[in-house]
């Protein structure tokens, strides 16, 4: 099974994607920021996010020939044909692929984003408004995954609710 958490920053995308990972017997978590680290970035350039697609679809077929089985990824998704685009690359490797796009009120997120106090945050307050308005956009023409308000729920209520929708 793949998992895949969709949404801005602040929203818990990392933190319920470790949750959720923890609840398979055996799985990795693959966080596509860390993953397509690659500096200097240039975001406007879709080789890079082709790149990135091929290196997770590889790192996925490595670890299903080690007896891993299960997958968490969590990366932002801003629109309908980039998250199929994943999806169309993985189905070849597993044909169980779910999507989440996890949303929270801007006031708390904005909250866990400050609280989080990284070298970022200025550009992070700035980036998470655009990428809302960005993925509020995408859900109207398409689907960026399935909706989870995380507003008001640990990580753990937010994971529990991918995972029964899941099971």
């Amino acid at each position: 099974m793949v998992i895949i958490v969709n949404g801005s920053l602040g929203v818990g995308k990392t933190a319920t994607s470790w949750a959720l990972a923890k609840k398979f017997e055996k799985s990795a978590m693959l966080d596509g920021d860390y993953i397509g680290a690659i500096f200097p970035r240039d975001y406007s350039d879709n080789n890079w996010t082709e790149y990135l697609y091929e290196t997770l679809a590889y790192l996925i077929s490595f670890h299903k020939q080690n007896d891993i089985k299960n997958f968490v990824i969590n990366y932002v998704f801003e629109t309908p044909e980039s998250l199929l685009g994943l999806v169309n690359r993985l189905t070849d490797l597993d044909n169980n692929i779910k999507a989440f796009y996890l949303n929270c009120n801007e006031k708390e997120q904005k909250e866990r984003i400050i609280k989080r106090n990284n070298s970022q945050m200025t550009w992070e307050l700035k980036r998470f408004l655009e990428l809302n308005k960005i993925l509020q956009a995408s859900a109207l023409k398409g689907d960026i995954g399935f909706s989870v308000d995380s507003s008001k729920k640990t990580v753990i209520e937010v994971a529990e609710e991918i995972w029964r929708r899941c099971i």
